[in-house]
């Protein structure tokens, strides 16, 4: 990273945007302070923030209160909620947003939790450094927003309501970071980590535009560091690049030199736009407006490559579409590989079908909130909507007793809970585990 840094590197900081340990340290004291020599190892002042997994420590911390303390005193957060706001620059604003809960979790525990004092304090910083004063914040959590059209993995995070900032905890909520940005409108980066995905699709990277003319957010995923923790065998990290005239958002490669046959340089531009927001106001006037560069084809990583990462955000082109309920879904053969269906119920959620799973979606940002029926619930059968417009049927053509029915819950929403909280499995373990022992010990007498 140090070699790789673009120019003089000025004022510079690391950021390291949480998940310090593997699994078995994750979220000690010991790991805390052996992430915190590493860190020091770059010889720069840093920041950071907590990802789910430093919240891990159940075999040292009853709560999720002692466990952010003691990351906090690990690394000298004075911050009550562990985040920070940095000026590295003129006019430029770095913000950092932690979670602060695991073991309190309603439903997964790797949600990443952000309380309403600490979203308080977010939207003042952004109140206090409006875009029309030429501000430009770059933004850090652990997982990105909803509707930041980052790639996700829809049979894990999606599927266990743990893809997106407050994902469990309400259509406001789990809406509120996306549309702060988009009202802001000087938040030009935000990074984000949580999927252990490379930089190497197309989609990791998700340019959204704000309310304000020429304003936008990239939201730039960020790869990992270590082998053990990286799902596609590729690793990297990000520098962000910034003087008066440009941003430049670069990727950096840690994992080979060739790619392909191909030399693969350690440093990659990925996206460059004008830091000043009336610059971008008249690019966009012209018809223009900032895309990532295209990725060199020795690199990229395409849905053929690695299929099980599939995702999908719905489309009208999707061949399938239906603006509402009413209406067959026999127009495409579900069981098609690659085939993409979704629609509108009357109650207004967005369902779909895609890679063989039904999906339902946020229908102001189209992003997946969660997993109504798994590959095993959906095969074999045709997705299809009652005549109520709300209540969806799998329909199972060669044993009529398989046929399912799903209704929406009270508020509205067809995905399930898949996963149970960590802690409490893990209480209910050792509960087992104590019993077993008293019972072999009563044997032995």
């Amino acid at each position: 990273i140090l070699k790789t840094l673009p120019g003089s590197p000025g004022n510079t900081r690391l950021v390291s945007l949480g998940d310090l340990g593997a699994y078995g340290s994750a979220g000690t004291t010991s790991n805390f302070e052996f992430s915190k020599k590493f860190l020091e190892g770059f010889g720069m002042p840093f920041n950071i923030i907590t990802g789910n997994h430093d919240l891990e420590g159940m075999t040292e911390f009853t709560t999720d209160k002692e466990n952010f303390a003691a990351w906090k005193k690990a690394f000298d957060v004075s911050s009550p909620h562990g985040t920070f706001s940095q000026q590295i620059a003129e006019k430029t604003l770095l913000v950092g947003l932690s979670t602060e809960q695991f073991r309190d979790n309603k439903f997964s525990s790797h949600e990443v939790f952000i309380s309403d004092p600490q979203l308080e304090w977010f939207a003042s910083v952004l109140k206090a450094h409006p875009a029309e004063e030429g501000w430009n914040i770059v933004t850090f959590s652990h997982a990105p927003p909803m509707g930041s059209q980052l790639r996700h993995l829809n049979s894990v995070h999606v599927k266990n309501t743990c893809a997106w900032l407050n994902h469990a905890q309400g259509t406001t909520r789990r809406r509120t970071f996306y549309r702060l940005a988009r009202e802001h409108g000087g938040v030009s980066v935000w990074c984000s980590g949580h999927f252990h995905l490379s930089h190497d699709y197309e989609d990791s990277m998700g340019i959204v535009r704000g309310h304000h003319p020429g304003s936008m957010t990239a939201y730039a995923t960020t790869g990992v560091i270590g082998h053990k923790s990286c799902r596609d065998g590729r690793r990297q990290s990000r520098i962000i690049h910034g003087d008066a005239e440009t941003i430049r958002i670069f990727s950096v490669n840690h994992h080979e030199t060739v790619s392909n046959g191909v030399h693969v340089e350690p440093l990659r531009l990925d996206l460059s736009f004008p830091s000043s927001l009336a610059a971008r106001a008249r690019l966009s006037a012209l018809g223009e407006f900032p895309k990532r560069v295209p990725l060199p084809e020795g690199e990229k990583i395409s849905e053929g490559d690695e299929w099980w990462f599939s995702a999908r955000t719905p489309q009208q082109g999707d061949g399938c579409y239906l603006p509402t309920s009413e209406g067959s879904l026999d127009i495409v053969d579900q069981s098609t590989p690659g085939a993409v269906c979704w629609w509108h119920m009357k109650n207004g959620a967005v369902v779909g079908v895609h890679d063989g799973l039904l999906v339902e979606y946020d229908d102001e940002t189209l992003a997946p909130v969660g997993l109504v029926a798994a590959k095993d619930d959906v095969k074999d059968r045709r997705v299809e909507v009652a005549e109520d417009g709300v209540t969806l049927i799998l329909r199972s053509e060669s044993n009529p007793e398989g046929t399912l029915e799903i209704l929406p819950r009270d508020d509205g929403s067809y995905h399930r809970v898949f996963q149970e909280n960590k802690w409490i499995r893990f209480l209910r373990e050792q509960s087992r585990a104590k019993s077993a022992d008293a019972a072999a010990a009563t044997s032995k007498n």
